[in-house]
């Protein structure tokens, strides 16, 4: 498959875009592959490095994956065509990847990661849906919050195409009808035994998936 030019390069991961709160997003992101303490892990989209990095210095096998060849990948391809064997890694992960491909393909992706994944992926996508929520602090317990994800009004025309020009997403949960219950439905049916979903409270944008293999 022929990249897509809007697919972001090496110069879209600069100062700025570790900045408002993406570091955070990054801890959740090692918290959910280290629940399950894999030996392997599949990290699709390099991003900054700094995710396969850490994996890394914890004694993880990482291999990574990305069509952006300028980043040094491992493996120089796509999602949609992943050149591993059934079950290859223990655990998947594909933080903010797969809006930057059209959504007919989300559940193509899906079913191949599927096939490579033995144990857990964990999955994040841009949400632009609002959200509320209330923390709660015990001494005894640590912290407990509860959140909920309110609608957005439909995003104009304009809007998108800026969103695809600037950021290369050609969708987001919460624009044209896609729901996070929609992204889980789709897990499910491509052979996720289990998923849970939650929000970077400090960066809400950062929408995360746990899925689980039985």
């Amino acid at each position: 498959m022929a990249m897509d030019e809007r697919v972001p390069g090496s110069d879209h991961y600069d100062r700025a875009y570790l900045s408002n709160g993406r570091p955070y997003s990054l801890a959740v992101q090692w918290d959910a592959v280290m629940e399950v303490a894999p030996a392997s892990v599949l990290e699709i989209g390099v991003g900054t490095g700094i995710s396969a990095f850490a994996l890394r210095r914890a004694g993880i096998t990482v291999t990574t994956l990305d069509v952006q060849a300028a980043l040094s990948p491992d493996i120089v391809g796509d999602v949609r065509r992943i050149p591993l064997s059934d079950g290859a890694v223990d655990v998947t992960c594909c933080c903010q990847v797969l809006e930057h491909l059209p959504h007919v393909d989300f559940p193509a992706a899906v079913q191949e990661i599927r096939r490579v994944t033995r144990r857990r992926l964990v999955l994040s996508l841009p949400d632009i849906t609002r959200t509320m929520g209330v923390d709660l602090r015990v001494s005894a317990r640590g912290l407990w919050g509860f959140e909920w994800s309110l609608p957005v009004r439909e995003p104009s025309p304009d809007w998108r195409a800026e969103r695809l020009r600037t950021m290369g997403h050609y969708w987001e949960i919460g624009v044209d009808g896609i729901r996070a219950r929609g992204i889980r439905s789709v897990l499910l049916r491509h052979g996720f035994a289990s998923v849970r979903s939650l929000r970077v409270r400090e960066l809400p944008w950062h929408r995360f998936f746990i899925a689980d293999i039985a």
